[in-house]
């Protein structure tokens, strides 16, 4: 999501840690200790989401070979996919379901992406609040979230619903955007909504030609002033992404922490901040012109 605010608008970003995100990872020989293995699934789970990548046509094969798997294997099991998919492949999965007002938070046992991490950051924006377990297959073009090869698929859906699993947790943010007043920020009347990240929050300057000014507090107490092209605030998920690409480290997930980075800051001094995932981070923005993404 990208948003632009024009002069006379003072812009607050409030970030927070909010639910995790579940990825699976199979148990080989030897456990991994940082997989946890727990019984978050019902005993036998009943309900799966399955997400893929649009306009591929790799995914949609992939898509049609693994509800039909599953229906066949697991007959009980309710196939649930997005409606636009639901609505295009009628003929080819009549038993996939749809769920309505798209709440899917309550219905989901598990859900499985076909594609890669932009995959994987539309499913997260389809559980705002907490979310299910994931198993991801790579059909993707970059797959740095991504646990499997999609020829394995059997083997891994069988392991998974049999619960020889563990989960790796992933942290997301929770942000909300505030005028100077404490006022919800607002766009053509209507107010911008709380968000859940996975990757990153971003302050830019966009395509104003200055550096932009922004105060960092964290837990109400000023951290520094942050003078530069913008500032990334990232999960360890997200400290591959851009926050990598600005000079940032990259963190392992089960370091649980957050991520502060500058873009092109003008003090060289200014270096990434890593914070304590508690932490309740406000950015401050002093500038006529300001764009911010999150992912």
């Amino acid at each position: 999501m990208v948003r632009s605010f024009w002069p006379g608008v003072r812009l607050i970003v409030e970030c927070k840690p909010s639910p995790t995100f579940l990825l699976f990872r199979r148990f080989y020989h030897q456990p991994n200790k940082f997989l946890q293995k727990t019984t978050v699934l019902p005993d036998k789970p009943n309900n799966v989401l399955i997400v893929k990548k649009p306009n591929d046509i790799k995914t949609e094969k992939a898509l049609v070979e693994v509800a039909n798997w599953l229906h066949e294997s697991e007959p009980s099991m309710n196939i649930i996919v997005e409606p636009e998919v639901a609505e295009q492949f009628q003929k080819e999965l009549p038993f996939a379901h749809v769920i309505e007002n798209n709440d899917y938070t309550r219905t989901v046992d598990f859900a499985i992406t076909l594609g890669g991490d932009g995959t994987m950051l539309h499913l997260s924006s389809l559980f705002p609040k907490s979310a299910p377990p994931v198993v991801s297959f790579s059909l993707g073009t970059l797959c740095f979230l991504i646990s499997y090869k999609f020829e394995s698929y059997q083997h891994v859906l069988s392991d998974m619903i049999a619960g020889e699993v563990g989960l790796m947790m992933r942290m997301r943010l929770f942000c909300s955007l505030h005028q100077s007043n404490g006022k919800r920020i607002q766009i053509d009347g209507t107010e911008v909504s709380d968000r859940q990240v996975m990757n990153e929050v971003t302050l830019h300057r966009g395509r104003f030609p200055h550096l932009a000014t922004v105060e960092c507090f964290v837990d109400g107490h000023h951290l520094t002033e942050c003078v530069a092209d913008g500032l990334i605030v990232s999960t360890p998920t997200g400290s591959t992404a851009y926050s990598l690409s600005a000079g940032g480290p990259i963190v392992h997930p089960s370091v649980q922490s957050l991520v502060l980075t500058p873009i092109c800051p003008r003090s060289l001094s200014f270096r990434t901040v890593l914070l304590p995932p508690s932490s309740n981070i406000e950015l401050k923005v002093y500038t006529t012109f300001c764009l911010w993404t999150m992912q």
